[in-house]
């Protein structure tokens, strides 16, 4: 964690957010192969206890809509386990855009996203960190379902 990332957190000590070891465990079973549904059973208890981490674009961050706050890009909802993935998402795209604005980042607990989504008719997108072949989580809103996938462009 970033000493930034660090003092975000000590400011705002009501944020359930994962553990480093928590995240440490998702970001195994995200780079495994094959997952059994022991390791699913990891993941889905993970994200329904934790509070995920997001940000409200600023109106300089071209390509994304807002969706009941959360940010919505290439008709996906963005969301991430942690601060940090979620801080380099924001400077990546405030470095490719050549816009550096400052955007309020929220804390959402898993199951809103889920809700938002579905009343949306979007996906949401979980732990891009927009580089080819990089794994990330899909949480497929019609399907009810989180899947495992590959990034087959870079969303950067």
């Amino acid at each position: 964690m970033t000493k930034e990332s660090e003092e975000f957190i000590a400011d705002k000590p009501e944020l359930n957010i994962a553990t480093k070891e928590e995240v440490s465990l998702i970001k195994i079973k995200l780079g495994k192969s094959h997952r059994k549904e022991s390791d699913w059973e990891v993941i889905k208890d993970i994200f329904q206890k934790r509070d995920f981490i997001t940000f409200i674009p600023s109106k300089k961050m071209k390509g994304f809509k807002i969706v009941e706050e959360l940010p919505c890009e290439f008709g996906y909802l963005i969301a991430f386990s942690n601060i940090d993935d979620c801080t380099q998402y924001i400077d990546e795209k405030q470095y490719r855009l050549k816009s550096r604005s400052y955007v309020q980042i929220i804390s959402v607990p898993f199951m809103d996203i889920c809700d938002i989504a579905d009343r949306n008719d979007v996906d949401v997108l979980i732990d891009a960190n927009g580089g080819i072949n990089s794994k990330c989580f899909i949480y497929a809103h019609r399907e009810e379902r989180l899947r495992a996938v590959i990034m087959a462009e870079n969303i950067f």
